[in-house]
Formats: structure tokens, sequence, C-alpha cells
């Protein structure tokens, strides 16, 4: 397969994220292009944390071929995210027998020509451990205690692939090299389809907040995605975070529920934006930091913070972007005490 026709398989709608890329190099312009990229793909919620992307952006920025730059690895990685999703929902209706076979299946049919594809990105100089830990940065998700910094990866594969040379000529270990950054990432997978679909894809709730909420609010919630994201790039890198950085998540977290033009009671939604905050904030934290914080602990806090706002506005029917400007102090304010305090 040549690389036009791999392109077309898993098209990126490349015009819309160069125009994207545009606004963010524009309102960043004193910032380094390692920065601007990591904010370019963590605002699609591609990649790890910011802290540690900036370092795997510089990392393979060395191995680059010339004529290609940071933009079109970025690119890269967001086209190595819509594959991930293919392969996930292959795995999830194919029937294997046993593992090994799904790493097989799922290399021959996802990969082979995507480690044709990518390697067309780097200089013939690259290593294959450096290939394999490509692959585990591009399609290991980032969740939890997977998030590893690139040096560890690297470190991680350098005795485990080796970069054999025969004459002048590199050696072929494509096959080595897929399975080494692929196999235990396939595994995870197949482990945790297998189990769901175990179940007949059913999860019980066990919050008894799924009855409370009318019909019209089970289309609708509330989605913070940068509010999970930045509490496990604090958790793990202990960087500062600006107010201006909280502010923008909690903006994006109420946004997502709350429309322009339509109107609100507070009691439609009260339940709905403490177990949402709470979960976004709970899935943002490490393991050993959860021990600290349960999330019926996280529910308690925001409870007691919204008291007086409840108290004020439980009889109150406003409009979407009312609701959100009344909010957003409070939960900043409560943010930015909670990740101060987050080790404590």
């Amino acid at each position: 397969m040549e690389s036009q026709e791999f392109k077309e398989l898993y098209q990126i709608d490349r015009k819309r994220l160069l125009d994207y890329y545009d606004r963010i190099n524009k309102q960043s312009e004193n910032q380094k292009i390692p920065n601007k990229i990591a904010k370019f793909l963590n605002n699609q919620s591609i990649g790890p944390p910011k802290p540690i992307l900036i370092n795997i952006l510089n990392y393979y920025r060395e191995k680059l071929i010339n004529g290609k730059n940071l933009l079109d690895f970025a690119l890269e990685m967001i086209r190595a995210n819509k594959i991930r999703l293919e392969y996930k929902k292959y795995l999830s209706q194919a029937t294997h027998d046993n593992i090994e076979l799904a790493i097989d299946d799922c290399i021959f049919l996802f990969f082979i020509e995507y480690d044709k594809y990518i390697r067309n990105l780097f200089t013939n100089e690259i290593k294959e451990f450096e290939i394999s830990s490509l692959y585990e940065v591009f399609f290991r998700p980032q969740e939890g205690d997977n998030i590893l910094d690139i040096y560890d990866i690297l470190e991680k594969y350098k005795m485990k692939v080796p970069t054999v040379f025969y004459g002048n000529q590199k050696f072929t270990t494509n096959i080595i090299t897929l399975r080494s950054g692929l196999c235990d990432i396939i595994k995870q997978d197949y482990q945790k389809l297998h189990k769901i679909r175990k179940k007949g894809h059913i999860r019980k709730n066990n919050n008894s907040i799924a009855e409370k909420i009318t019909q019209k609010l089970d289309k609708e919630e509330f989605r913070g995605l940068l509010i999970e994201r930045m509490i496990k790039g604090y958790c793990i890198s202990k960087n500062k975070i600006s107010p201006r950085e909280i502010e923008n998540a909690v903006s994006q977290f109420l946004s997502s529920f709350f429309k322009l033009g339509e109107l609100y009671q507070y009691s439609d939604f009260r339940d709905l934006l403490i177990e949402s905050f709470a979960k976004d904030m709970y899935q943002g934290l490490t393991e050993k930091v959860k021990s600290s914080h349960s999330l019926d602990y996280l529910r308690e806090l925001i409870s007691i913070v919204l008291e007086d706002f409840n108290k004020i506005n439980k009889n109150r029917k406003l409009d979407g972007t009312a609701w959100r400007e009344d909010l957003k102090p409070i939960l900043k304010k409560f943010l930015i005490d909670f990740i101060d305090n987050i080790f404590d």
C-alpha cells in the first residue's frame, strides 16, 4: 500500500487542523514551537499531559527527515489516534481463541502498513527501539499510571529491540519492533474488551443519580476533559497551574452542558453537575493520590461548596449563559484550593 493510499484509508481533516493550529500559533507568539504543538494536541485530547508531551516532541524532533517538522509529527499522532479507534472497534467485534492470535491478527491487519508509512517521517539513522517507543507513545491509552516519560519508555526498549546492521545496511526487524511496541497494548485492550463482552456490555450504575435526571439531561452532560487532563498533569509533574488555565477548564466543563438561549432550573442539573465535576477530578488523580481523595469525598466537598449557592438559586430559572457565569467563579476557586492542597 502506497503512502497516499494509507492516508486516504485513515483520513484526517488536515485543513481544519492546520487552521486550528494557525489560531494557536497566533495566540502564543512568544512560546516555543513544542509548547504550541503540545497545546494543539492536548486541546484535542491527544497525547499525555503537556510537560511529558513536550519531552516527546523535543526528542523526536531530532529524528525527522528534512522537509518534515513537529506539526507533521503532531498530525501523525492524530492519525494514530484514529487508527487506534478502528483497531479497537475490530478487536471488540472479532472472536479470537487466545490473546496471541488477537495480537498477530491486529498487527497484520492494522500495523504492518502503518510501520511502512510512519518510517517515512524519520531519518534512516533512527533506531528500532526508538520506533518501538513511538508505538507506545502513539497507541497506549494515556490514563492512570500508564503515563510514562519518553526517556523511561526509551530505556524500556533499548535492550529489548536491537538495531541490527549487515555491512552498511540495516537488517529488517520490523515485525520484532512492532510486536515489542504493541504486544502489551493489544493484550490489555483484548482483556478489557473480552471482559466487557462477557458481561454483555452492561455496566451497572450503583448511583441513584441516573434516576433523578430528566430525559433531556440523558442526552446532555458535563464533560470536563480539560479538568481531568490538568489534574493528571499536575499529579505527575507538580508544575504550577495558572488561575487562567483553571478558569478555562471550568469554562469548558460548564459550556459542554449549558446552551445559550435555553432555560434551566437549578434542581434540573445540580446532581448531575456535582457527579460529573467529582468524576472528572477523580479520574485525573493518580492511584496514589486517589487513596486520600475518594470519589464520595469529592462529591461531598463540592456539595458543601454549593450549599449557599443552592439556597439562593434553587427556585430560579435562568439562561444557560447566566448559570455558567454564576457558577464559574465558585468552581474556579474550589479547584484552585483543591489543587493547592492536593498533596496535603
